[in-house]
């Protein structure tokens, strides 16, 4: 009897999905990405459409009362508050060399051996972009590389969404005032600032909508935290006896005994230690989200509703291999992808209306003294 092998083309196009799950999910921000809009992380796939720009239409909530009962609809139409962004893609590669026990064998099975580092190279890659992204200033600098213009200019467009410590009252529209507002006794990361940040979020003009998780469609909003922030979190008194009280007293689970996300007050906290650990050898901190106010250090969080990141998705991992050289001693192989990942803001509306806010996040400076 004669069996029937899997055609290689079927196990390298199994191959490329199983990897892009894998380090998509080792990016750790895998549990709020998606295609839909009410997603954080909205992720669109476009493998087709030529250009190294992807348009992505952004429609706010409609405004006016409507009609009722036997009133004419016709004539009391509202227009379509209309926004767009494009976010542009680039390829990102990166390869190892295969030993020369593997160095006949195919190019799937090469790739096989490579993956666990490839894996990791492309997570920590899709993690430290989307963190970049998080801080990007209005014109899309990364927070390290404005100047004072750039970061006074987010400042004005985020005024409803930029918090400085535990109060609304330490806004600035100059954008380091704001910050030396700042002191390690009332400005740590805590649940009256979470609480706030909420409120903002909900209050904000265009809203930030919330996203909905679990089979019950329960409305949550993420916020992603600094790690000396999260440790500010968990030694909140009020924190401490949510965790106490109302958590599961489980030792797997509570997290008072586990590491893990916290909840308060329809928030989910989840610490990225990305946010202080920098990815560049010989740097101390991640200088995007740890920085110097001029007195103490400080940190940012981001309380994320729908929409706040784009990501598009232009092109699948593809594994590569290069040519033998060496005398056929040595086989490269490696990993081919193509994608953008920028923060979302409302833009190019034609009134100019909110244009330069952003779409989903509440920024959330605070203290973050190591």
């Amino acid at each position: 009897m004669t069996s029937t092998a899997v055609l290689s083309g079927l196990e390298l196009t199994k191959w490329r999905g199983q990897f892009a799950r894998e380090y998509i999910r080792d990016s750790g921000f895998d549990t709020y990405m998606g295609d839909s809009p009410m997603d954080i992380i909205s992720v669109v796939n476009d493998l087709k459409t030529d250009g190294y720009t992807i348009r992505i239409p952004l429609v706010g909530r409609l405004q006016g009362d409507g009609v009722s009962g036997n009133s004419s609809l016709s004539g009391s139409e509202v227009p379509l508050d209309q926004y767009y962004q494009d976010l542009s893609w680039e390829f990102f590669r990166q390869a190892v060399q295969a030993t020369k026990k593997e160095k006949n064998k195919s190019a799937v099975e090469l790739m096989g051996v490579a993956r666990p580092l490839l894996k990791e190279w492309a997570s920590q890659l899709i993690k430290y972009q989307i963190i970049d992204s998080l801080h990007k200033m209005t014109n899309g600098v990364k927070f390290s590389a404005a100047d004072a213009t750039a970061r006074n200019a987010f400042a004005a467009n985020n005024k409803d969404r930029i918090l400085f410590g535990k109060t609304q009252a330490n806004y600035s529209a100059t954008h380091a005032t704001g910050l030396t507002a700042l002191d390690n006794t009332d400005d740590k990361l805590s649940t009256g600032v979470a609480s706030l940040a909420r409120f903002m979020a909900r209050q904000a003009d265009p809203h930030i909508r919330p996203f909905k998780t679990g089979t019950q469609g329960r409305e949550y909003y993420v916020m992603f935290c600094h790690p000396l922030g999260f440790r500010d979190l968990k030694q909140d008194t009020v924190m401490q006896q949510a965790n106490r009280d109302a958590r599961a007293r489980d030792v797997d689970s509570n997290p008072i005994f586990q590491d893990g996300d916290l909840v308060y007050d329809g928030i989910i906290f989840r610490e990225i230690p990305e946010f202080y650990q920098p990815r560049k050898k010989g740097d101390v901190v991640n200088p995007e989200t740890t920085f110097s106010n001029g007195t103490i250090q400080c940190g940012a969080s981001f309380l994320c509703g729908a929409q706040a990141i784009g990501f598009v998705n232009k092109q699948a991992p593809l594994p590569t291999k290069k040519a033998e050289d060496d005398y056929g001693f040595v086989d490269g192989v490696g990993i081919e992808l193509a994608h953008g990942i920028d923060k979302l803001r409302w833009n190019n509306n034609p009134g100019g209306q909110n244009n330069g806010a952003d779409v989903g996040i509440v920024t959330v400076y605070h203290a973050a003294v190591a």
